[in-house]
């Protein structure tokens, strides 16, 4: 999908991460709208970013084929420049972001750089971190899944949906502190999966959109003209879940150690290279804490194969009853 600026007094209010957001770019269908003032503003550049060399604190040690970073950060002033390889550049302000794409070829990957890496750096500096977890909304809580790639989170979260349950977010859960309660944010409404997995849930994966030109991945749209329904509510967290496949037939919710649960929720935490050039990481440690103190992690092992999931989802929500 090509994401073209529209004009300035075209501008739509959305809802992502708990944000509300007045951009000039097409983002994820269905995002939904919003009428309050924006928290964010997220608009195309309209001159050149400045930034020095002596300004770099953060160079990605992934590189493209010519040997540049995968991304470069800068702080300058009261800003973050965030430079993609040479395709695009972000001004990151508190309360505006300006992009700027300097090859026509990247135009797909502004609504990934922009949803993934800028925003939850975004998020980060206003002291809410995320983790790398999908969440689906049970009654008036949520329950996440935190886990790496191909890790099972969305597949799971997939056969909450199924049951009833809305999905909150799929791969970045935004952290919100509110006095003693910690929060999870909702993300937008769409799920990306491989065909092989999507075909169990919908009948024609391979329709289905891609979620970038250069992979197999596919979009799979939630709610409106989709599946399930979205939950676009904060709502606190009653649960995190560790998931692991196995070759055994058994299912086993266990509870996780708060010590090896804050373990595990650093390791899936997201952007944890930036976070920590940033010098960010004793605020993080800090909610994070907080959060494995005030709700319960489970290690949840269950048996390899989608079709199982129907019972890994009734012994789960047998659990959160």
């Amino acid at each position: 999908m090509a994401l073209s600026p529209n004009a300035p007094s075209t501008l739509s209010r959305v809802g992502v991460y708990g944000v509300t957001v007045a951009t000039d770019l097409d983002l994820i269908p269905n995002l939904p709208p919003r009428s309050d003032t924006p928290d964010l503003h997220v608009v195309a550049a309209s001159e050149p970013i400045e930034f020095a060399d002596q300004d770099l604190f953060y160079s990605s040690p992934t590189r493209d084929p010519d040997s540049v970073p995968a991304i470069r950060l800068y702080r300058v002033e009261d800003r973050f420049v965030a430079r993609f390889v040479d395709a695009a550049t972000f001004s990151i302000g508190s309360e505006r972001i300006e992009y700027l794409l300097h090859d026509d070829t990247y135009a797909y990957a502004l609504e990934l750089w922009l949803l993934g890496t800028v925003l939850a750096f975004w998020l980060e500096w206003r002291g809410v971190p995320a983790l790398h977890a999908s969440a689906v909304a049970l009654g008036d809580g949520a329950v996440g899944f935190l886990a790496s790639k191909q890790g099972g989170k969305t597949t799971l979260a997939m056969s909450l949906l199924q049951q009833g349950h809305p999905l909150l977010t799929d791969d970045l859960l935004p952290l919100g502190v509110e006095g003693d309660a910690i929060r999870g944010q909702p993300g937008y409404p769409q799920m990306r999966m491989w065909p092989a997995h999507a075909r169990h849930f919908v009948e024609n994966p391979d329709a289905l959109r891609r979620a970038h030109p250069y992979t197999d991945k596919r979009r799979v749209p939630i709610g409106t003209d989709g599946l399930g329904t979205f939950c676009d509510d904060v709502r606190p967290l009653q649960a995190l879940y560790l998931p692991e496949r196995t070759d055994k037939t058994s299912i086993q919710i266990q509870p996780v150690a708060p010590t090896e649960a804050l373990k595990a929720a650093l390791r899936h935490s997201f952007l944890p290279r930036l976070v920590e050039a940033a010098s960010w990481q004793a605020r993080r440690l800090n909610v994070l804490s907080q959060l494995v103190e005030q709700i319960p992690v489970w290690q949840l092992t269950y048996p390899e194969g989608i079709e199982h999931l129907p019972r890994v989802a009734d012994a789960i929500l047998d659990a959160e009853a």
